[in-house]
């Protein structure tokens, strides 16, 4: 008598039960993590589109052991999920997640990342990977840049208040870096006050001639700016690739501001 024997669709349907358990346990944490509300079985099986009977499934092991919590039908993060993220966050500093985090945008773009922050009427690069390209966009980490005419500096001045951009611009003499550069403040407190709404900013020859940046903002847990991220780029490649280097970076900022533990409202794309 012969024994059945499974053949591959049988076999991958299989193993592709745990992986796709784990991603949706995955997609359980980011969703509760990101919503600042208790949700029900019903809202989380549509916002994972998971049936109710699977989810119930990953759901009961997560609450007895204390990483979700249940209240009536509703459910929410619980201690055990928070004593672990506590022990990654006390195990690995930002800069180890800020570098893991650059090395991918890199992967991705193929261009030169820089993470900047604020020092005053200027922006220093604290953190730069450069492209692997042999065109490519360099810095050294340590630099500094004005703030009116860098893609980093351009973030920091749109988030400052309104007392501050004026002190900003009551004090600052606008020279330019490049005949590119803006000098005009109208026209700046304009693309200031664009970066606020798009949630990015963008500069084209305005620091170095042949040069282009797209800047995004990281927040720290209370909401205040931590820093900026940028994609580094020449000229034309950036003017190419503009939709794609702005999206790899909006994700990889938030990546980062929910590492240093910042809750933005889900959907939202900037503080404002």
């Amino acid at each position: 008598m012969k024994t059945a024997q499974s053949g591959p669709a049988e076999a991958a349907g299989r193993t592709s039960e745990g992986p796709r358990s784990l991603t949706r346990i995955l997609a359980l944490f980011d969703l509760l993590a990101r919503c600042k509300r208790h949700m029900s079985l019903s809202e989380l099986s549509i916002a994972i589109d998971c049936p109710k009977s699977s989810l119930l499934v990953l759901l009961r092991p997560l609450t007895e052991k204390g990483y979700l919590m249940r209240e009536e039908d509703n459910y929410f993060l619980g201690p055990r999920i928070f004593q672990f993220a506590q022990s990654i966050l006390t195990n690995h500093p930002f800069e180890s997640v800020l570098r893991g985090v650059m090395n991918d945008v890199v992967n991705q773009t193929g261009e030169t990342i820089l993470f900047a922050v604020r020092d005053g009427e200027k922006v220093i690069y604290s953190s730069v990977i450069e492209s692997p390209q042999p065109v490519r966009y360099v810095a050294q980490q340590g630099i500094n840049r004005p703030l009116f005419c860098s893609a980093s500096g351009l973030v920091m001045l749109a988030f400052d208040t309104q007392q501050e951009l004026d002190d900003y611009f009551r004090r600052t003499e606008l020279k330019p870096l490049t005949p590119n550069s803006i000098t005009d403040e109208n026209e700046l407190r304009g693309l200031i006050s664009e970066i606020r709404k798009t949630g990015y900013s963008s500069t084209a020859g305005t620091a170095h001639v042949d040069a282009a940046g797209f800047g995004v903002p990281v927040f720290r847990a209370d909401g205040h700016l931590a820093g900026a991220l940028v994609i580094g780029a020449p000229l034309e490649r950036a003017k190419r690739n503009k939709k794609r280097y702005v999206a790899a970076a909006k994700t990889a900022a938030e990546q980062l501001s929910r590492a240093l533990g910042y809750r933005s409202e889900v959907g939202e794309t900037g503080r404002h």
